[in-house]
């Protein structure tokens, strides 16, 4: 059975930018026309040294400097409403290339989502889209109004005196070249440098995530030396960088100054021979920053583009990717009761030779509580992940209430079963915001009943905010049975018709664990409970035990009769004391 289905690709970035290009063009526009309003200002230079200094005209000047400010007045105007427009219009497009990436993360098979590593994905999502960004808004705001002003200014010059015009448009290329050739080993520093960077933020963030796990084996030291490591190799990287784009620095200000030196040089012998006016050599002076300005932008602007590229090329492998969750069912099943049956069902996880279940056959009469025990790797939590869909099986049949997978909607299945996994994750928000997560329209008396039911109503009460007490990430301000009867709480809200406790009462103490218990006993008339469990005194009161071994089903029956009979149950239940 295969669910991958064969996806369209993706558009690519034009798509996005496409429709908004009516609005794109209007802020590149105005970024143009800001500075078309400073194109007269070498040219007041001209008239302001060639007549109204030689002829002590105060009045003139005054009327200049008026034409300055006004000039000046209108670029402040452009340049704001341009820089709104595209600001609005580009993070937009990101917004929307967000929104791909997270719509695209909600279908992926869990086959490939296995494989990746989370901060990877969260790298797309949200720094590779901050990138393209980064990229984007310079190109639009800075690149394109800067070539364009100092292609008008170079035409307006050429009409002043063609012989400066050319000499500047002679040196340019050689200017230009020579910044090119040091753009590439810039770009392989800061590659390498980036590169030693992830690492060493990789390194750290593993190193702090298991601070308790390293004090615990005495590892300080080791971890110390490991991180110091790609610490120097960081720091030798960053030095590199840092010599080489001194060194650019360095070459742009002196080849910058060498063109105003040809410049002024050329200049000034025209001046003296009578064939160009004093004024007309501040016009170029002034001019000539304008000129190369989109030369000096090119390293930095080339260096986001490029990134912004690459960074596109990684999202697009994601939203292009053809391993797609894909269940082709409509039907919706009324009034639902639970029953589930596997029918001969194999399946293995992508690059293990051995299935992780063997033509399992098991039938869930609706409202049965059915434990899966067995050791680790022995197919328990595949059996509930095939139940709500996550994995395709390779063989066999699935069925819920007598229907197959293949042709129920299993997204609106999924919202009618209910799971509690070993480790509860809280989202950051309040212990409300988090039960709600369940059922956005739940009433607060049912909220309130479900904490009741999860023994979680009293701890709540105690907090000092209750219901609205903030939880961290992970609900880290809560200890791990608080967590627990939150996540219980909640998936009794959600009243599914089927409950699955994925080793849900592991990680609590003994008496939490007690509570929690009583509340389930009550919970599981009515609906179809699937409780994994390591520990076998859990499973005491569970309708049918079904042992695994090797994604085979070995022995099933009630804890008192797997119990007395001289079987797999026993030996496990022998061992754990």
């Amino acid at each position: 059975m295969n669910h991958q289905s064969e996806v369209v690709e993706s558009p690519d970035l034009r798509h996005f930018i496409w429709d908004k290009k009516q609005q794109l063009w209007k802020g590149v526009a105005y970024a143009v026309m800001r500075n078309v309003a400073l194109l007269p200002f070498p040219f007041f230079f001209q008239v302001i040294i060639d007549e109204y200094v030689k002829t002590g005209n105060v009045a003139g000047i005054g009327s200049i400097a008026m034409m300055f400010i006004g000039l000046l007045l209108i670029h402040y105007y452009f340049t704001i409403e341009g820089t709104k427009i595209l600001a609005s219009e580009v993070s937009t497009v990101i917004s929307e290339l967000r929104s791909r990436v997270f719509q695209k993360l909600q279908f992926l098979h869990f086959g490939y989502l296995d494989k990746q590593r989370a901060g990877r994905l969260l790298s797309k999502y949200a720094f590779d889209t901050q990138k393209v960004e980064m990229s984007l808004m310079p190109l639009l705001n800075q690149m394109v109004p800067n070539i364009s002003h100092s292609i008008l200014l170079a035409f307006l010059l050429a009409f002043l005196d063609w012989r400066l015009t050319l000499t500047v448009l002679l040196i340019l290329p050689f200017y230009a070249v020579s910044r090119y050739l040091f753009f590439f080993r810039i770009q392989r520093k800061n590659r390498a440098a980036r590169v030693a960077q992830e690492h060493l933020t990789g390194r750290a963030n593993e190193f702090i995530s298991a601070i308790r796990l390293i004090r615990g084996y005495g590892q300080e030291q080791r971890a110390t030396g490991s991180l110091e490591e790609s610490s120097e190799t960081y720091t030798r990287s960053r030095i590199e960088q840092m010599v080489m784009n001194s060194h650019f620095g360095t070459f742009s200000t002196v080849s910058t100054n060498m063109l105003s030196l040809a410049v002024v040089a050329g200049g000034a012998l025209l001046v003296v021979g009578g064939n160009l006016s004093l004024g007309t050599l501040f016009a170029f002076l002034a001019a000539l920053p304008v000129i190369v300005s989109p030369i000096q932008a090119f390293t930095q602007i080339s260096q986001q583009y490029f990134q912004g590229k690459e960074a596109f090329v990684s999202i697009r492998e994601l939203l292009d990717s053809r391993y797609v969750e894909h269940w082709a069912g409509q039907r919706k099943i009324p009034d639902l009761k639970g029953d589930v049956e596997f029918e001969k069902v194999v399946f293995a996880y992508e690059g293990q030779t051995e299935p992780a279940l063997n033509e399992i056959s098991l039938k869930i009469p609706a409202g049965q509580h059915v434990a899966l025990v067995g050791p680790s790797g022995s197919g328990k939590s595949t059996v509930a992940n095939l139940i709500l869909g996550l994995y395709n099986p390779s063989a066999g049949h699935i069925r819920v209430d007598g229907q197959s997978q293949e042709i129920i909607d299993m997204r609106w299945l999924r919202r009618r079963c209910a799971i509690v996994m070993q480790e509860s994750l809280l989202l950051s928000g309040s212990i409300w915001d988090n039960l709600c997560f369940a059922r956005p329209g739940a009433t607060e008396e049912e909220i309130v009943e479900a904490a009741r039911l999860a023994n979680a109503e009293s701890f709540i009460m105690d907090l000092p905010k209750g219901f609205e007490t903030i939880v961290g990430e992970r609900g880290v301000s809560l200890s791990g049975g608080q967590r627990q009867r939150i996540s219980i709480a909640r998936a009794l809200l959600r009243d599914p018709r089927i409950l699955i406790l994925d080793e849900a009462t592991s990680a609590l103490d003994y008496e939490s664990e007690r509570l929690i218990q009583d509340a389930l006993d009550n919970l599981a008339r009515g609906r179809t409970v699937i409780t994994i469990a390591h520990r076998l005194s859990t499973v005491k009161k569970a309708d049918r035990i079904v042992v695994l071994e090797k994604g085979k089903i070995v022995e099933q029956g009630s804890f008192d009769e797997l119990s007395d009979s001289d079987g797999y149950f026993s030996a496990l239940l022998a061992a754990q004391g």
